[in-house]
């Protein structure tokens, strides 16, 4: 999969449908392919970053006389089909005349576009500043939430619409426990993060489900993947009796049992009880109990 900016401009050559369709011609020297992610770059807009989405089919035709008259060296028409569109809900600037554009262009390390090929008429994009530019519209709070009506996230969404729709199930779980791990209290930015109950990568229909989510710092949502501990419905810790006693104890200090209940307030216990399953079987194939 390739990333591209597709620039919008005042043009009459080449009319778009905006969100539908993207056409260009040969004369771009570029290859976009179905299944190609986009970003909108649009210069009606202040050079604004307005919009992203995969590329679903392509099609092509020859010019028509009057396309072929006015462009020389036209051969083909490009028509970039286009689905999974998500809009931001305001332009991301990257003007390098106003204020708002060039804090936008030092937080993305962009120096001179024409060192990244911008200046051209549909330049591609790496995958690293594509997410550097999403990740920046969600710090700007730019990246509006993808509803789903049954919390399902298939696998055949785009990249793109994934993390929008999973955007809605992290801003519900992170705002329900005040953005404190529900295991050991921690509340310190960029190390907590909503983390799924039962897995992500099997349970389809519960990925975007805020139920199915919990608040954990890092060190304890890879303590949960890997089994080491489970949080039962009731408040209470299970660890694995192999962790050591300091880090235990301090872990499960850190939290009343009420306290933690009261955490979890919102979260579907069957999610809960599956964690508290897959910990004791775990522990019972290594042939060892859980502590509290």
């Amino acid at each position: 999969m390739a990333y591209w900016i597709f620039k919008v401009a005042e043009q009459d050559l080449y009319p778009d449908e905006p969100g539908l369709k993207y056409v260009y011609d040969n004369t771009h020297s570029v290859r976009v392919q179905k299944g190609d992610t986009f970003l909108y770059l649009d210069k009606t807009q202040g050079y604004s970053f307005t919009a992203t989405g995969t590329v679903k089919q392509l099609s092509e035709r020859k010019p028509t006389e009057q396309e072929a008259l006015r462009t020389r060296k036209v051969r083909v028409v490009y028509t970039a089909h286009l689905t999974d569109v998500v809009r931001f809900t305001t332009p991301l600037s990257v003007s390098p005349t106003s204020k708002e554009g060039k804090r936008n262009r030092a937080q993305l390390g962009i120096t001179d576009v024409n060192l990244l090929g911008w200046s051209q008429s549909m330049p591609s994009l790496g995958e690293s500043m594509y997410q550097a530019i999403l990740d920046l519209a969600d710090l700007r709070h730019l990246l509006p939430s993808v509803s789903t009506e049954d919390f399902s996230v298939p696998d055949s969404w785009s990249k793109t619409k994934s993390r929008l729709a999973i955007k809605g199930f992290t801003d519900t779980v992170m705002k329900r426990s005040d953005s404190r791990c529900v295991v050991c209290g921690s509340c310190l930015p960029g190390l907590v993060e909503a983390a799924h109950l039962s897995p992500y990568a099997t349970d389809v229909k519960n990925r975007a489900n805020p139920a199915n989510g919990i608040c954990l710092c890092k060190y304890c949502h890879r303590a949960l993947d890997l089994q080491y501990i489970a949080i039962a419905s009731t408040g209470e810790l299970l660890v694995d009796s192999e962790i050591d006693d300091s880090v235990a104890t301090f872990h499960c200090s850190q939290i009343s049992k009420d306290d933690r209940k009261a955490l979890l307030a919102g979260v579907d216990p069957k999610f809960l009880n599956l964690t508290v399953t897959r910990h004791r079987e775990y522990l019972s194939n290594k042939g060892m109990e859980a502590r509290s």
